[in-house]
């Protein structure tokens, strides 16, 4: 940073690609006020408070504003201070401190007024970090808490009861499951926009939701964070997945963040989403193109056995030769005929039905693909058995075809001039504002830093399992936070914007403007 050199310094969160992380528009002002400063040796003058006492848990100035600018427009120099809280460690919050810059006239500072604290060193404060890892199978982990005996043992919509533990980690709109129902927080005791009375430590929920039916439950029942795809009943599915368009939607970000304090929470910009591969079976061919022969014979039926991510083979799927054309390309040829009769078997019931398959050339090999991005996805091809003419091993086609199932894909790669690995662009990753970006290309959904709330479409990715990475639990996690009342603990943004001037004997002026 530049202090009296005449420079100007400014810090910019903003980045990316335009139109999926646009940069902050610093030549256009949301707000601009001038003000005249006299020197005082006790008193600062207050420019700009971006958490008046109306405002403690909304936070909404801070939310709008994405900077701050401050500039010298006078004749003698000035102080521009900006205050901010201390951490000793991740979740360990100090005092509110000061960074103090004398600008000359004609000098600015811009700092963004998004997320930051003032560090005890020079560590990053970054809370739990959770890498690469799969959704618990179960669709849910437990929140640590428990139902107080015989609250919820009864039928009544909606419901108040109490928490062994206390309500503070739990937000509204939040999905829980008690044994096997599912139901959603419509209160708080610190959030409570219903008619219910909700007192300390008791939550209020409607029930029954995703297909679930209500029921009573008797006892002390234990209370899960819910992650099944919210775009469907609660038990569509056995594990997190995303459904066959690429949708997937929950309401907390797989049970990580929520502590009972207010460190918890997502860290912008740490989301990282990755997709399974697809199964498939290769033949090991590199130089088939759409006019190469097949070596079949015309108008002659084959069969071949094919089992689908793991489910029972389908026993001689059977295929008949054009009468004209024995290529493998074309509308009528080899490849066509044998993707007709796959998707003739995706809507027929029996061991392929819904199970989508797609045949193709690709660098000169044929190659099957499963439909889906699961971990069990896998394509087995096998010689069929019912005395129709052996499509394996007649013609160009092989005796037998190379099986490769799911995997996580490898993550870098290395550039072939500098021998350094960087990362695949071939995740889903949040840009710091809540958006959720696509191979760094499109913006396909969104995540509450606060709850971890997220929904995403990637029709690209349909029927897809995936891992997680995230950073959480730290100062700087969780929403913009300008206020330590309520629940709301974490300071981690900046709160105002002071001003003063050394000169005893002439009046300062400072323009601030946000952005």
């Amino acid at each position: 940073m530049a202090y009296g050199n005449g420079a100007t310094t400014t810090v910019s969160g903003a980045g990316g690609l335009e139109g999926i992380r646009g940069r902050t528009n610093f030549s256009k002002p949301i707000d601009k006020k001038t003000k005249s400063i006299k020197y005082s040796a006790t008193v600062n003058n207050l420019l700009l408070d971006l958490a008046p006492a109306s405002d403690v848990e909304t936070n909404t100035a801070s939310a709008i504003i994405k900077a701050v600018r401050v500039r010298n427009d006078g004749y003698v120099p000035a102080l521009a201070i900006f205050q901010f809280y201390r951490y000793t460690d991740a979740t360990t919050e100090g005092a509110a401190e000061y960074l103090h810059f004398l600008l000359n006239p004609e000098e600015e500072i811009t700092l963004p007024a998004t997320r930051g604290i003032i560090a005890q060193d020079a560590e990053q404060y970054i809370g739990t970090a959770v890498s690469a890892t799969a959704p618990n199978s179960a669709e849910k982990v437990d929140t640590g808490d428990n139902i107080a005996d015989g609250e919820l043992n009864n039928t009544t919509d909606p419901v108040v009861f109490e928490l062994d533990n206390g309500h503070e980690k739990y937000r509204v709109g939040d999905k829980l499951r008690v044994e096997n129902e599912i139901i959603r927080v419509e209160g708080t005791f610190d959030n409570n926009p219903t008619a219910s009375t909700v007192a300390d430590n008791h939550i209020v929920v409607s029930r029954g939701w995703n297909g679930s039916t209500t029921a009573s439950h008797s006892g002390t029942p234990d209370v899960y964070y819910a992650f099944f795809n919210d775009y469907h009943d609660f038990d569509t599915y056995t594990l997190s997945q995303s459904d066959s368009l690429g949708k997937w939607k929950s309401s907390n970000f797989f049970g990580y963040g929520r502590a009972v304090s207010g460190e918890g929470g997502l860290m912008a910009g740490s989301v990282a989403i990755q997709f399974y591969t697809q199964g498939m079976a290769k033949f090991g061919l590199s130089d088939l193109t759409s006019n190469t022969e097949s070596g079949l014979t015309a108008s002659t039926a084959y069969e071949f056995d094919i089992g689908v991510d793991g489910g029972t083979t389908f026993d001689n799927l059977s295929f008949t030769v054009d009468s004209s054309n024995t290529k493998f390309g074309g509308s009528d040829g080899i490849i066509a005929k044998i993707q007709a009769a796959l998707d003739t078997q995706y809507y027929t019931s029996g061991n392929l039905f819904e199970k989508k398959v797609s045949v193709s050339l690709e660098n000169g090999d044929l190659v099957f693909r499963s439909g889906s991005f699961l971990v069990a996805s896998a394509i087995i091809i096998g010689a069929g058995s019912s005395g129709t003419a052996e499509f394996l091993g007649t013609g160009r086609i092989p005796a037998a075809a190379t099986s490769i199932n799911a995997r996580l894909e490898t993550e870098t790669f290395t550039d072939p001039v500098t021998n350094g690995t960087t990362y695949k662009q071939i995740f889903i990753r949040d840009d710091g504002r809540g958006n959720l970006v696509w191979k760094n290309q499109r913006i396909v959904g969104t995540v509450n830093y606060e709850t971890g709330a997220i929904e995403w479409t990637v029709s690209e990715r349909p029927n897809a399992e995936f891992v997680v990475s995230v950073l959480h639990t730290s100062a700087l996690s969780g929403k913009l936070a300008t206020s330590t009342t309520g629940n709301n603990v974490r300071v981690n943004s900046l709160r105002q914007v002071l001003g003063n001037t050394p000169q005893q004997k002439c009046e300062a002026i400072l323009t601030v403007e946000t952005f």
